[in-house]
């Protein structure tokens, strides 16, 4: 959801065509997640954790070698 909405271009982003998408500010990412979930106290140490469960799941893995950036596992 936070992807598709533009009015998030400046925190969160598509890199390619293949899944990939980088976190540009990655605590805002969190506050804004924490907000679509009302989770007021959510910060980017548990949105990671909370990434984490996705990849046993083979919904997304982490970009080895980049920063912040994530692929969904189509």
């Amino acid at each position: 959801k936070l992807l598709s909405d533009r009015a998030n271009l400046n925190c969160i982003a598509w890199e390619g065509t293949n899944g990939e998408f980088k976190l540009i500010d990655p605590d805002e990412v969190a506050r804004r997640w924490g907000e679509r979930k009302s989770k007021p106290n959510m910060n980017y140490d548990k949105l990671s954790r909370a990434l984490r469960y996705y990849y046993d799941k083979n919904i997304m893995t982490k970009v080895h070698g980049k920063r912040y950036a994530y692929k969904f596992d189509f």
